[in-house]
């Protein structure tokens, strides 16, 4: 299987089992699951978008619309979270394809190419669950979730040397660092989204350089895993515990593949 038919296969698995009716005919708006589809919003719709642009769903905007999004006066809630999707396929053949991409997720055969797709995979994935932390935690201290978008470059290099948990244990540090700079004052407010990119950086090279043993974050329950996430973390690499406790490398995907072979 090439990278691409890889992460479509997983893509469209995800979609499906979290967001489609009975019939296999629809999916669900993104703000109408009961699960999240991947662990960050912009991710979802990634998911979503990248199955629209291979031509298996597509929104539901036809006519009868319309008048929903030309003259709605409650605008607020129409917005991309809250489109439905058409499955172009007839149901006998999404469920079947449904059900042999399943088989095909369960037993993927190892190899360089493989190897590079997944990693790339579990990389996106650890990025979109530090992020979505990260959003929460300034949300939850009453600060602005956006600030999160300047510290992105920070966390992504964080995952270079620490897992998902431990790098929440970071974002963690930053936030009381940028709590304790915002009660002492004299700086402008809308600076402190530097303050928690630049603390968050500052405390992930520190990590490194003094060979820190940080203890990994509990997953918050407010922050369920994603349906992505479990496919591509229990059924697909078999990673386990390990997609938020290992650093995302090649390395630890060969031995979780492997060893799940041996067992079995």
């Amino acid at each position: 299987m090439n990278p691409t038919d890889l992460t479509a296969s997983l893509f469209f698995s995800a979609a499906v089992r979290v967001g489609a009716d009975i019939a296999l005919t629809r999916l669900l708006p993104l703000d109408a699951l009961n699960k999240p589809l991947a662990p960050h919003d912009n991710y979802s719709q990634r998911v979503l978008l990248s199955l629209h642009a291979l031509g298996i769903i597509e929104p539901e905007l036809s006519q009868s619309h319309a008048e929903d999004w030309l003259l709605a006066r409650d605008w607020m809630r129409h917005g991309f979270d809250s489109i439905a999707w058409r499955i172009r396929w007839a149901s006998r053949d999404c469920r079947r394809q449904h059900e042999e991409v399943k088989e095909l997720l369960r037993d993927i055969e190892f190899s360089e190419d493989t190897s590079q797709a997944l990693l790339a995979l579990w990389e996106d994935l650890a990025l979109a669950e530090v992020t979505q932390y990260a959003r929460w935690t300034l949300a939850k201290s009453g600060y602005n979730p956006e600030w999160t978008d300047q510290a992105v470059d920070a966390l992504r290099r964080a995952l270079e040397d620490f897992s998902v948990g431990q790098v929440m244990y970071l974002i963690y540090l930053a936030m009381r660092t940028l709590a304790m700079t915002h009660q002492q004052g004299g700086m402008d407010v809308a600076r402190l989204s530097l303050v928690f990119a630049d603390t968050i950086a500052g405390y992930a090279r520190r990590a490194q350089v003094e060979s820190w043993a940080i203890r990994g974050m509990s997953r918050p329950t407010d922050l369920p895993m994603s349906t992505l996430a479990l496919i591509f973390a229990h059924e697909v690499t078999r990673l386990d515990d390990e997609y938020l406790t290992v650093r995302p490398s090649a390395e630890a995907l060969a031995n979780a593949m492997t060893r799940h072979r041996t067992l079995h």
